[in-house]
């Protein structure tokens, strides 16, 4: 008897996991406590504000989160309606502005929480895949992980996604494991996050096709894997289609998430993509239209660099293979690159011809700003490298704990690293784009490291005593 009420016990039974132990919720609080402690600190040392004249994704990302929360719709840098990003993050910045105002260390303490309870989650995967003891170890790696700490004080979706992501994959390991035993309206809940999620960023819907392909080798039957499957699928397309419906009114287009694949598309198959002098890619194709009123400029941008992208991977078929070996090196070659972002040394938008007649190029030309002095940054950012390589490192040694096909949860993990690094193979990936993939990787050197411990433990419980000397 533990002196619960049948509510209470049925509210945890509702739960994608069981009531913790009294020392294992001392635990959790304290992994909490200290993943926000540490994210904390580092707002505290690296408080940058986006709006000091930098050049960026955050300036963008606050600039279209106060348009929705006044009521002026989600905006471009012309101040026109605009589905060039997808909305999700904005979305809920301009939620946190509407109810308290304009705050900046707001959306950073957001990211903050939003990370230390991804810690959290990631516990849990690991005690449903692995073991209470992986679970524990992952929590505890990615709770200190520098790389993940660094982005808590950027307006970027990264510390949201991760924590948004890591929650699909705890319920879709949850599903997975069921089968006929998972809530119906938990199928929907599911699929609106899969949905929401994807108005994230867009990406997060090989999400869902991992998902779903898991299930296929793991439903009971048929008739769940297209009933289950179907609740998922709904589910996603009811986040969805209220944006849908603004694009078809405000944007006169069908745009699922954003009009902006064609732009990133065409990026990753120029030559030499990495050291382009252009910001954008498109920029050409954007100043050829500029006759074109809005919205129908940014669309038929758009479809252009579609079409300039494929041409250019049609006539270069042995470069484009070149290309997949450099796009992969680009997306795991280091966990600093959020240093590059609070310290915003982007180009004056003022000397950008695609940005003339926008607000961003109207500015005073930006001012440097030095957030964290050059000298500490190159420890920050060896720091990071270091802990990443080696969790890396841990990851690989342990492949055979935990590389399975026959266990779907840990076919899971596996192809949601294979299927989101493949997708962004596809576009134009840089080192920001593991970000997401952090708590996996943590889950997979924790399985080295127990492992580790254990064999010593065992080794040194059966080491021969020393008889007492009489």
């Amino acid at each position: 008897m533990d002196g619960s009420s049948p509510g209470t016990t049925r509210f945890w039974k509702r739960l994608p996991f069981r009531r913790p132990s009294l020392s294992e919720g001392g635990f959790l609080l304290a992994v909490f406590l200290l993943a926000l402690g540490l994210r904390l600190g580092w707002i505290a040392y690296a408080n940058y504000d986006p709006n000091d004249g930098r050049f960026g994704d955050d300036l963008f990302y606050d600039f279209m989160a106060r348009g929705l929360a006044a009521g002026k719709g989600y905006l471009s840098a012309f101040n026109a309606q605009s589905a060039l990003w997808p909305p999700g993050y904005s979305l809920i910045l301009a939620g946190l502005y509407k109810a308290i105002g304009h705050s900046i260390i707001a959306a950073k303490l957001l990211n903050a929480v939003a990370a230390a309870f991804t810690v959290l989650l990631v516990y849990f995967i690991g005690a449903r895949v692995f073991s209470k003891k992986v679970g524990g170890v992952a929590a505890v790696m990615l709770a200190v992980f520098p790389g993940q700490i660094y982005y808590s004080t950027l307006i970027l979706n990264e510390s949201l996604f991760a924590f948004f992501s890591t929650l699909i994959l705890l319920f879709t390991v949850i599903w997975i494991s069921k089968g006929r035993g998972i809530w119906p309206p938990g199928l929907l809940l599911l699929g609106v996050l899969f949905g929401w999620a994807a108005l994230m960023r867009s990406e997060a819907l090989v999400l869902l096709v991992a998902a779903l392909v898991v299930w296929t080798f793991a439903a009971p039957s048929w008739r769940s894997w297209v009933g289950q499957g179907t609740l998922v699928v709904l589910g996603t397309a009811i986040a969805i289609a209220p944006w849908m419906a603004r694009n078809e009114i405000a944007m006169h287009g069908f745009i699922p998430i954003s009009s902006g694949g064609g732009h990133t598309f065409l990026a990753g198959h120029i030559e030499d993509p990495y050291h382009t002098p252009y910001v954008f890619p498109a920029a050409d194709i954007w100043n050829r239209y500029s006759y074109l009123p809005y919205p129908q400029r940014e669309l038929t941008m758009e479809r252009e660099a579609w079409r300039e992208g494929w041409d250019f991977a049609k006539s270069h078929p042995r470069y484009e293979v070149q290309l997949v070996g450099e796009k992969f090196y680009q997306m795991y070659k280091d966990d600093s690159e959020a240093l590059l972002w609070i310290e915003g040394a982007w180009p004056n938008p003022g000397n950008l011809s695609w940005l003339q007649g926008s607000w961003v190029a109207e500015r005073p030309p930006p001012t440097p700003v030095v957030t964290i002095p050059p000298a500490a940054e190159r420890n920050w950012a060896r720091l990071a490298d270091r802990y990443y390589f080696a969790v890396l490192a841990c990851g690989l040694v342990g492949v055979p704990l935990w590389f399975s096909v026959k266990d779907k949860k840990r076919l899971l993990l596996i192809l949601t690293v294979v299927l989101w690094t493949a997708l962004h193979l596809v576009f134009i990936p840089n080192s920001r784009y593991h970000v997401s993939l952090a708590p996996v990787f943590c889950l997979w050197a924790a399985t080295s490291l127990v492992f580790a411990f254990d064999v010593v433990k065992r080794g040194l419980s059966k080491a021969p005593k020393e008889s007492p000397t009489p």
